[in-house]
């Protein structure tokens, strides 16, 4: 921890006191601290000896009898109000647009899969269908078997490339979304 994190947390810890009192304390400290590292003390050892920020502001709190109030507790459980207005706006808004991420979502993967079935199926079909036909076909019918093939892979290697990338990213909007919607809304 830094100097300057140490105070800003100080600080923060203080903040039941006026502000005049919170710069005065914070100045007190930096004039102690600007008074150390002369005495050849480096910046951790002088903040250990100050302590951690929160027992610092605890001591000062007490010293000058100021209660802190406890903190508010989140409320856990949400009104009946709010689970409607969450239940309404799922089914007319948020069921319908996952349903058509998730219907994205395997539509790319199966684009994926045909493309590398394609691709796999053209790398076959350019080697073994010439090596096949090769006493029955003339070099030309070779060679345009061969550019079949490998025409096939390009294609099944350029649908691969296109849809594995945008059913992944879908995927993981979709899932980030969903979680923003719903986080901590129920739970």
């Amino acid at each position: 921890m830094t100097k300057k994190i140490w105070e800003k947390q100080l600080a923060r810890h203080l903040t039941a006191l006026p502000k005049a009192e919170r710069k005065k304390i914070i100045d007190y400290y930096r004039e102690m601290y600007g008074d150390k590292p002369e005495a050849g003390y480096s910046e951790a050892e002088i903040l250990a000896e100050f302590g951690s920020p929160e027992a610092c502001a605890a001591r000062i709190l007490a010293e000058e009898n100021v209660e802190i109030p406890p903190k508010k507790e989140k409320r856990r459980t949400p009104s009946p109000l709010a689970i409607v207005g969450i239940v309404f706006v799922s089914l007319i808004l948020v069921l319908p647009l996952a349903s058509v991420a998730f219907a994205l979502i395997v539509t790319f993967f199966a684009f994926t899969v045909s493309g590398t079935a394609i691709a796999i199926a053209g790398v076959i079909y350019a080697i073994g269908a010439p090596l096949l036909l090769i006493g029955s076909l003339s070099a030309a019918g070779v060679f345009a078997h061969l550019g079949v093939g490998l025409t096939l892979c390009g294609v099944g290697c350029l649908l691969f490339a296109a849809f594995e990338p945008l059913g992944k990213y879908l995927a993981i909007g979709t899932g980030k979304a969903l979680k923003f919607l719903y986080k901590g809304r129920f739970f």
